[in-house]
């Protein structure tokens, strides 16, 4: 078996490989089977047994078993790895190794090629913690400038109803002005307005003073100019002014 070529034998990472090595009838079950990986110039023992025993390799990964009833040696190499690939071959060790099954090994890594890599898991989970951070800061900015301009329009809404407050408050100062201005009266007569102190809805009077004694049958009347008059009339009051004769001295 020294000269043939070994059988191929392909495994991906991560696999398990398991071979059987029948050995002839004038092989005795004390005879030590040997698992010998071959290097160029060089062998190395991995693992061996004898006699219905079952052994394993120093890292654990390699088991071998003799089964004398079948006559056959069977080995099983788990969690392969690229640097576990070469020459293997199962032998009795008689005065030389006397080999009984040769193996090429190619272990291979399973490759998967970049353009169909998706991102793992802690990338998604930082893309996904980047895009929420965005959308939470952009939302923040919105509702801050939302409230922003709520704010402006209504400073500017109480300005101008501030201004037009005193602009109406001005007016009625100059209405009340208007109406404490002196009203007219008959020829001969001075009248002057007065109202209530401190009340300028309050009723408003006309003080007449006549300056030559009339006589009771002259009339008496007092002219009151539009802008003395009352904005109500139902708040107008009527008075009626009567002179009593005087007694007339003998001496007339």
């Amino acid at each position: 078996l020294q000269g043939q070529i070994p059988e191929a034998q392909r495994r991906q990472e991560g696999d398990t490989l398991y071979i059987q090595c029948p050995y002839q009838a004038w092989t005795t079950d004390k005879e030590t089977k040997y698992w010998v990986f071959e290097a160029p110039g060089a062998r190395q023992n991995i693992v061996y047994t004898y006699y219905e025993s079952t052994k394993k390799s120093r890292d654990g990964r390699t088991e071998i078993k003799d089964n004398s009833t079948s006559k056959t040696v069977s080995i099983t190499m788990t969690d392969l790895k690229v640097q576990d690939s070469g020459t293997y071959f199962c032998a009795v060790y008689r005065n030389g190794y006397l080999q009984l099954r040769r193996i090429s090994l190619n272990v291979f890594r399973a490759h998967i090629p970049g353009v169909f890599q998706g991102p793992n898991s802690t990338e998604l989970r930082c893309q996904a913690t980047s895009l929420s951070s965005e959308n939470t800061f952009i939302i923040l900015t919105v509702v801050l400038l939302i409230l922003l301009l709520l704010a402006l329009v209504t400073s500017v809404a109480l300005g101008v109803r501030h201004y037009r407050l005193l602009g109406r408050a001005g007016n009625r100062e100059a209405e009340d002005s208007s109406d404490r201005a002196e009203g007219t009266a008959q020829p001969g007569s001075t009248g002057k307005r007065e109202s209530p102190k401190g009340d300028s809805k309050g009723p408003t009077y006309i003080n007449l003073e006549v300056q030559s004694h009339p006589s009771p049958e002259d009339p008496l009347y007092c002219n009151v100019e539009p802008s003395q008059a009352p904005r109500n009339p139902q708040h107008v009051e009527y008075a009626i002014i009567a002179f009593n004769q005087a007694p007339r001295s003998e001496r007339e």
